[in-house]
């Protein structure tokens, strides 16, 4: 849902899958411990699964809808990153609306079974990162009686995970 800003572009004019960008390197299940929140109840430990996908040096992290890329560097590391706005009110005659932003980052090494850097995606059989939700809302937002389940406000959160 709020991973489509990435890779909209994607001509499918060109016989290109925006949903499965380059080649495939395996499916992962992933267990994540909370190391910070300030959104309100989260799972401890997160778990679920993800797809990853390589063009070259591309790395696609790939979970629901659009894939999220960024680019694998010498050191095996990759940061992909995500924004997106919902619009949880519009705005009328009476109130202003309510939009609130979403930015995930995705800090990740990536590691093979032999060398241990997978600096090739294709060659990767695990990884550990930190990934990150940061949720805020728009300045032209009123979202002042809009709050989590437990009653946190999501004026400005953050949730950060470690993944093994």
């Amino acid at each position: 849902m709020f991973l489509a800003a990435l890779l909209v572009s994607a001509p499918s004019c060109l016989g290109k899958d925006p949903y499965n960008p380059g080649e495939p390197v395996g499916a992962f299940h992933v267990t994540a411990k909370l190391v910070s929140n300030s959104c309100g109840q989260a799972s401890n430990p997160w778990e679920f699964d993800i797809r990853l996908r390589h063009e070259a040096t591309t790395l696609y992290w790939v979970q629901g809808s659009l894939p999220v890329s960024g680019t694998v560097d010498a050191s095996a590391h990759a940061v992909l990153r995500s924004t997106g706005q919902d619009v949880v009110r519009a705005a009328d005659s009476h109130a202003a609306g309510c939009t609130v932003t979403r930015e995930d980052t995705l800090d990740v090494v990536l590691s093979d079974a032999t060398s241990g850097l997978a600096v090739d995606p294709a060659t990767t059989s695990s990884f550990a990162g930190t990934l990150a939700y940061h949720f805020g809302t728009t300045s032209d937002s009123d979202c002042s009686d809009q709050t989590t389940a437990s009653g946190a406000s999501i004026r400005r959160c953050r949730a950060t995970s470690v993944t093994r």
